[in-house]
């Protein structure tokens, strides 16, 4: 287990792997090895999704990933 922050302008729902998991700007547990990330609440930001490989990240340290609004 590792944890992932996904930073947003605003808070969204974020979704790993077709699950709504958590919100932007808080850190989310989540399982060692690859996963979909999105963003929930339409389709104004970019990219539309992205890769990322969680690794046993601790909570205080992150892996961090942002999306940006269109």
């Amino acid at each position: 287990m590792g944890f992932l922050l996904v930073e947003y302008p605003t808070d969204r729902e974020v979704f790993i792997d077709g699950d709504q998991v958590g919100r932007t700007q808080v850190p989310i547990e989540v399982g060692n090895g690859l996963h979909e990330v999105r963003l929930g609440s339409g389709s104004d930001y970019r990219p539309q999704m992205q890769t990322v490989e969680v690794l046993g990240e601790p909570y205080d340290d992150p892996k961090t990933i942002s999306f940006v609004p269109r």
